[in-house]
């Protein structure tokens, strides 16, 4: 139970659905008012708040972190803790089914009160601000604020608009150069010392006799993946049989045999049935990427003009004399 109510998918879930119910409370176009609390307004940032971004960035980084690093650090503080104050501000955490989830799991916890009614341990434990230092409720509200942002972007792109993105991010779109191909395998664990010399030897009697690839296939070791493999990319093929195999068959031309090329298993005599050389698509079969991929940058950009605004009605106030913390 505690590993499913801390877990990240949950979490996600649980504020999908609460953002239909509270999205109308962001207004992109229009913030609301400066705070009225002038302490609301202002982020204090203490020397054991410093040491603690210091000792988590030791810990990912393994090694302190440069000046640059530190106002990185700062700035990424802060601008959690914005979305976080945002979030109670726009009563995002009220009767949030995620947080009341999370709230009666503590109090049950910290008291034992198993059969107690939900609601009545919500209230308490808010009533004892439970929810202000709770790590995974800030995480919920921080990112559901975060989306609740990217909300205000909602109006699917035109034609046009659409059309003029795809023609500036057109290669990101291309598709790879491909190959059928067929091979004769000679297995290195069967072979060992006499791997190469059977895999020239083989490949003379292939190109002399002028085998087919259907009659190569017995001529070899089985394979687990099978003898004919068609349409893969160099990705495809790097993943079945490795970088060197891939850079070497995915350049050769059809209809002779090559090799021997050596991959992860053994030794490969390879007949090239075809090449699909690499192309870009029209918008049509890859519209609903592109749309994707539009709406999610615009909402990035959304985001970030919504933290420039948000982020001029806090005072940031670190206390410590550092220079590296500071700017």
């Amino acid at each position: 139970m505690h590993r499913a109510i801390a877990s990240p998918a949950l979490h996600f879930v649980l504020i999908g659905g609460a953002l239909f119910v509270t999205q109308a409370l962001w207004r992109p176009a229009q913030l609301e008012s400066e705070p009225s609390d002038p302490a609301r307004s202002q982020i204090v940032i203490t020397p054991a708040k410093l040491d603690e971004l210091r000792d988590s960035y030791r810990r990912i980084a393994a090694r302190d972190p440069e000046p640059d690093a530190q106002r990185a650090l700062i700035r990424d503080f802060v601008d959690r803790e914005i979305l976080y104050r945002e979030a109670l501000r726009r009563g995002l955490d009220q009767d949030d089914r995620s947080v009341k989830f999370r709230l009666v799991q503590k109090m049950q916890f910290l008291e034992g009160r198993d059969d107690e009614d939900p609601e009545v341990l919500y209230r308490e434990a808010l009533a004892l601000g439970l929810d202000r230092e709770d790590i995974v409720i800030r995480r919920l509200l921080i990112e559901k604020m975060r989306l609740l942002i990217k909300l205000g972007v909602r109006e699917a792109p035109s034609e046009e608009e659409l059309e003029r993105f795809y023609s500036e991010h057109a290669e990101d779109y291309r598709q790879p150069a491909r190959v059928s191909l067929h091979h004769a395998f000679l297995s290195s664990d069967k072979r060992r010392e006499t791997l190469e010399a059977d895999a020239e030897e083989l490949l003379r009697e292939l190109r002399d006799q002028r085998v087919t690839p259907a009659e190569a296939v017995a001529m070899g070791d089985a394979f687990p993946l099978g003898h004919h493999l068609t349409s893969n990319s160099e990705q495809n093929l790097a993943k079945l049989f490795g970088p060197h195999f891939a850079a070497a068959a995915i350049d050769l031309e059809p209809g002779a045999w090559h090799g021997p090329i050596r991959s992860a298993y053994g030794t490969h005599l390879v007949w090239i049935e075809r090449r699909e050389a690499s192309r870009l698509p029209g918008l049509e079969p890859v519209r609903n990427q592109v749309e994707q991929r539009y709406l999610a940058e615009l909402r990035d950009a959304e985001l970030e003009r919504a933290m420039e605004e948000l982020r001029q009605r806090y005072a940031v106030v670190i206390e410590d004399e550092d220079p590296a913390w500071q700017g």
